[in-house]
C-alpha cells in the first residue's frame, strides 16, 4: 500500500473533506496530470481554439461600427458558431476531466494507491457518452429549476452533483443514478450544500488568480485609451494580446473548478455513503477476519 494512501471510505466533517482534497491532489498530482493528458490532452487543444475564436468573434459586439452598419460578423452568424463550437469543447471536457478523476479514484482505491492509467482509460472511454448525457441532462434539471424560481434550482443542484460518482463506482446507469442521488442526500442535504458551497468558493477563488494578467491588461488600455482620449472604439481593448490572456485564464479556470469539484464529489459521495450504509467499516471488518 502507497505510505500516503488516503482512505476514501471513511465519515468525514466538511473539514476533514477539505483538507483531504488537497492532500490528495498533492500526493497525486503527477500521476493524475499525466493521465488526464492522454484522455483530454487533444480536446483541451480544441477548446483552447474555440474559447479563443469566441472571445475574438464577440469583441465585434462591441464596435460601434459594426453594430450601426449590421455588419457580417451577424449575418454569417460567427458568434453563434463559436458559441455552440465552445459549448460543445467545454461539455466534452467536462465528461473527459471528471471521467478520468473519478475513475483515477476509483483505481486508487481498488489497488490500494497504486495507479494503472490503462485501467482508467479504458474505463473512462467505456463511461464518456453516459457521463456526457447524464451531464446534459442534470444540467437541463439544474436550469429548469433555476428558471422556476431559483431555489428549486439551487435544491436540484446538491443530489446532481453527485450523480457522476454513482454513475462510476456503483456502476449505474444514467437514470439509476439521477434516482440514488436523491436517495444518498436525503436527511444530508444541508451538510452537502455546505461542503459544495464552500469548496466553490475556495476553487473559485483561486481559478480567478489566473486571471489578473487579463483584468491588469484591460485596466492599463482602459487607462491609456482614456488618458489619449481614444476610447470611441471599445472593441479596440479587445486585442490579441488581451484574447490570448483572457483565453488562457478561462481554460484554467475550468481545470481547476472542474478538478476541485470532480475530487471534492468523491469525498462527499464516500462520506454520505458511510454514514448510510457503513460500508468501509464492513469492508475493514471483513478484511480483519479474513487476516485472522
Amino acid at each position: 500500500m502507497n505510505n500516503q494512501y488516503i482512505d476514501f471510505k471513511k465519515k468525514r466533517e466538511l473539514g476533514d473533506i477539505l483538507s483531504d482534497v488537497f492532500a490528495f491532489l498533492r500526493t497525486n498530482f503527477k500521476p493524475l496530470f499525466s493521465v488526464l493528458f492522454k484522455t483530454s490532452g487533444i480536446v483541451f487543444i480544441v477548446m483552447l481554439f474555440t474559447i479563443g475564436y469566441y472571445t475574438y468573434s464577440s469583441s465585434n459586439l462591441l464596435d460601434p461600427f459594426n453594430i450601426a452598419g449590421n455588419s457580417q460578423i451577424f449575418n454569417s452568424g460567427a458568434i453563434i458558431i463559436a458559441a455552440l463550437v465552445m459549448l460543445i469543447s467545454v461539455l466534452i471536457f467536462y465528461g473527459l476531466m471528471f471521467g478520468t478523476v473519478l475513475h483515477y479514484i476509483k483505481v486508487y482505491i481498488d489497488n490500494n494507491g497504486v495507479i494503472n492509467q490503462k485501467t482508467i482509460t479504458d474505463g473512462v472511454k467505456n463511461d464518456l457518452g453516459s457521463i456526457i448525457g447524464l451531464a446534459i441532462l442534470s444540467s437541463i434539471m439544474t436550469g429548469i429549476g433555476l428558471a422556476l424560481c431559483v431555489v428549486p434550482g439551487i435544491y436540484l443542484y446538491v443530489p446532481l452533483s453527485l450523480v457522476f460518482p454513482i454513475l462510476i463506482f456503483r456502476k449505474s446507469g444514467v437514470f439509476d443514478a439521477i434516482g440514488e442521488s436523491f436517495e444518498l442526500v436525503k436527511n444530508e442535504w444541508w451538510i452537502t450544500f455546505a461542503t459544495l458551497l464552500v469548496i466553490g468558493i475556495l476553487s473559485y477563488i483561486i481559478s480567478m488568480v489566473f486571471s489578473i494578467p487579463a483584468i491588469m491588461y484591460t485596466f492599463f488600455k482602459t487607462f491609456t485609451a482614456a488618458t489619449e482620449g481614444s476610447f470611441s472604439d471599445p472593441s479596440s481593448m479587445f486585442d490579441w494580446v488581451f484574447i490570448l490572456l483572457n483565453t488562457i485564464s478561462s481554460v484554467i479556470q475550468y481545470i481547476i473548478i472542474y478538478l476541485f469539484t470532480s475530487i471534492s464529489s468523491a469525498f462527499i459521495y464516500f462520506n454520505l455513503n458511510e454514514r448510510k450504509h457503513h460500508t468501509g467499516t464492513l469492508e475493514q471488518i471483513d478484511s480483519l477476519g479474513k487476516s485472522e
